[in-house]
């Protein structure tokens, strides 16, 4: 499947650091070398087997948005699948009104050229809100958040087909991660086929919670977290106007990061950006605690897996040999379309997951 995606927002409003983190690798820090935009730099982007990505940067100077909506409407609307438009939470009062208005007459150049049966994922980001104090951070998020909704009311009321979500984010911390997760994730033709993979495997291998990253961006693709009685707990998912940061688990004494996944995603990212620097390439992570075991490797040639068990009887060891065990059924429910009855079911492999204590 491939998409057009539009990368939007004025000039300066952090779209192309954003970018360069997530997709080019690059650090926070380097990020204050990266030019401005000029004009539209396109890059394309393969994200596991399902999905081809030709991302559209478009510079954000005000003559290049004229350009955009008038001579270039067209050339930049035609074939478009996603929109991901970057919001400067630092703006004035007295300029917002400028930046909301090419947001909606960029909606509209969307609306003019989808066809009437394509669907349009629209995403907002509203950036920097490392800038904003932490005890105003979730107030001054969902006030932008609604001037934004309001001033392109009418134009998604009317649209069926045009779905909008909303995110706040910072490339200081791991709401970029959390955002471009989620992006990625609604985007994949196959996620709720590999989350329903995830569970099962969980459930075979004794986890508490297994995480798949996208390999080259680490981004969070899949996860499954269960309490003691093997079932998934489906209302973990946070929303980004939640100002609590820890969550119980039914049935476990355990205490969770609503942001974790990001977080992990960060630290793996920069760990590995770290081991470049020194001419060496990550590839794998055992982890033994008093509280836990945990292991990260790769899955797929596309994947890596983080899986986690509170049962401390499974060592490392036999998380990692459950892996290895399910590769082949992973690698089926990523490079194809398969059935629900076939999803459903291990392979042979996978039907041989070892949940045995550690072996000393």
């Amino acid at each position: 499947m491939k998409k057009k995606v539009l990368l939007m927002g004025k000039s300066g409003s952090g779209k192309t650091s954003m970018r360069s983190i997530i997709f080019n690798s690059q650090s926070s820090d380097s990020t204050s070398t990266v030019q401005a935009t000029l004009s539209i730099e396109a890059q394309s982007l393969q994200l596991l087997s399902s999905l081809s990505l030709n991302i559209w940067d478009c510079g954000g100077q005000t003559n290049f948005l004229s350009s955009y909506i008038s001579h270039q409407r067209a050339d930049v609307f035609k074939d478009v699948g996603v929109l991901i438009y970057v919001f400067d939470v630092t703006t004035p009062t007295n300029q917002s009104s400028d930046e909301l208005s090419w947001f909606s007459q960029c909606l509209e150049g969307l609306k003019e050229y989808r066809k009437d049966n394509d669907s349009l994922k629209v995403f907002i980001l509203v950036n920097k809100m490392d800038l904003v104090s932490k005890q105003d951070i979730y107030a001054v998020f969902n006030r932008r958040r609604n001037e934004i909704f309001q001033s392109v009311d009418q134009i998604i009321k009317y649209n069926d087909n045009i779905e909008v979500e909303c995110y706040m984010t910072s490339i200081w911390d791991q709401s970029l991660y959390k955002a471009w997760s989620k992006i990625v994730t609604k985007l994949l033709p196959s996620s709720s086929k590999m989350t329903g993979a995830l569970t099962h495997f969980a459930r075979q291998a004794h986890a508490t919670e297994v995480v798949l990253f996208e390999r080259t961006t680490f981004l969070v693709i899949g996860q499954t977290t269960l309490n003691k009685y093997g079932e998934e707990e489906i209302d973990l998912e946070d929303e980004d106007d939640n100002d609590e940061e820890y969550i119980n688990v039914t049935n476990r004494n355990i205490k969770l990061s609503r942001h974790r996944f990001e977080k992990i995603s960060q630290l793996i990212k920069s760990f590995k950006h770290s081991c470049s620097k020194l001419n060496n390439q990550f590839n794998s992570m055992q982890i033994s605690e008093k509280y836990y075991n945990a292991v990260l490797e790769p899955l797929t040639v596309n994947t890596y897996i983080l899986v986690i068990t509170d049962n401390t009887n499974i060592s490392p060891s036999a998380i990692q040999m459950n892996i290895r065990l399910a590769k082949p059924y992973f690698e089926k429910v990523e490079h194809s379309f398969i059935d629900t009855n076939t999803a459903s079911q291990p392979t042979s492999s996978s039907s041989s997951i070892k949940s045995e204590k550690s072996i000393n």
